[in-house]
């Protein structure tokens, strides 16, 4: 009994730091390198198609020439002098590109895109080099499909404002304070899901490419799995959905009452 009281009397000093002061409430404030960071989900926004950036050639192109009929794109706002967490989401994006099943160029577009202006084309080639080299070397072509992308502020301000990414550049550290999320659209350039973090869950990650693509791409399995699973954005994955099982089984259900039905509506007329 002495210990637990003698340990609540420590704790008391600590826990006050994290209690709202009712003078100032600054306890309660975001600290200035993270005030005003973060993604805001803009679900079914447009990606503008003139937006125009420079690719790892230093070729110019527009998002446009990403998008078409098939296939669906998956965007990452990141930049490629980060020391930390751009590293960590490419590193995820890049080891469920390996145990996707789907092939970059065929099944989907990849656009990693920096959000610091004064980034050049080399620095993309460069880290371009070394996460297709580390990651899909043993697939055909892994080049193909995959794209680092520099530009100028004012198309990546569009862009990050667009998807609704939010970031700011921090003096202290010299460096850029943001958030990380894979964003999917669909041929078209709509934004379909959002996939936050720097892990990702395989087949939550296929679904998603494959819902993008209006079941375009994927096998019949990925779209019986849309059919059952519906994704839930506080867990960050697809769950299981019972209203559309229950669909399914009421409309085999009538599908048998009218083929066992019919017949017998048919033969009782005619008798």
């Amino acid at each position: 009994m002495f210990i637990k009281l003698l340990l609540i009397v420590l704790t008391i000093p600590f826990l006050q730091a994290y209690l709202p002061d009712s003078g100032s409430g600054k306890q309660n404030e975001l600290p200035n390198a993270i005030e005003g960071v973060g993604i805001d989900e803009n679900l079914k926004t447009q990606i503008p198609g003139d937006l125009l950036f420079l690719n790892e050639q230093g070729e110019e192109t527009y998002i446009r020439d990403f998008f078409n009929e098939k296939k669906p794109v998956i965007l990452s706002l990141v930049y490629y002098s980060c020391p930390s967490l751009c590293n960590l989401h490419l590193k995820g994006v890049f080891d469920v590109f390996k145990e996707l099943g789907l092939q970059p160029g065929k099944d989907f577009e990849f656009l990693a895109v920096t959000i610091d202006s004064k980034e050049d084309f080399d620095l993309a080639s460069a880290k371009k080099d070394t996460y297709v080299s580390e990651y899909l070397s043993d697939m055909d072509d892994p080049d193909k499909g995959i794209h680092f992308l520099t530009g100028s502020e004012e198309n990546i301000t569009r862009l990050a404002k667009t998807v609704g990414f939010k970031y700011k550049w921090n003096a202290e550290i010299g460096e850029w304070s943001h958030a990380s999320a894979a964003i999917v659209a669909t041929p078209q350039g709509v934004i379909s899901r959002y996939l936050h973090g720097v892990y990702f869950e395989p087949q939550t990650f296929r679904l998603s490419v494959v819902e993008a693509s209006r079941g375009l791409i994927g096998n019949l399995a990925d779209n019986f799995a849309l059919f059952c699973f519906r994704y839930d954005p506080k867990t960050n994955k697809y769950s299981f959905y019972i209203m559309n099982i229950l669909r399914g089984v009421a409309a085999v259900v009538l599908l048998f009452l009218l083929v066992w039905l019919v017949p017998f509506w048919i033969r009782a007329k005619k008798a």
